[in-house]
């Protein structure tokens, strides 16, 4: 069997706590059956990229902060979006 890597795509108020953050990841790897070990990466818009609480929860998880313009992530098909990022 294949190890399972997981990109984890990542919205955040400004100034949200690395504490939030990261539980939020954990809380949605959990649910999803997973290890914390498979994820690879925090995946976020190009103007959230410098955002303590994605960066914070980022360097937590041993993971880097990956970021894509806004034209880019409308091209992805997420399959859980939240109501504001639809």
């Amino acid at each position: 069997m294949e190890d399972v890597v997981l990109v984890v795509g990542v919205g955040a108020c400004e100034d949200a706590p690395v504490e939030e953050v990261l539980g939020l990841v954990r809380d949605a790897v959990r649910e999803a059956g997973l290890a914390e070990s498979a994820v690879a990466e925090l995946a976020t818009v190009d103007v959230k990229g410098a955002e303590p609480g994605i960066v914070g929860a980022a360097a937590r998880l041993g993971v880097p902060v990956v970021t894509y313009t806004a034209a880019e992530l409308s091209d992805v098909t997420v399959p859980n979006p939240t109501a504001r990022s639809r």
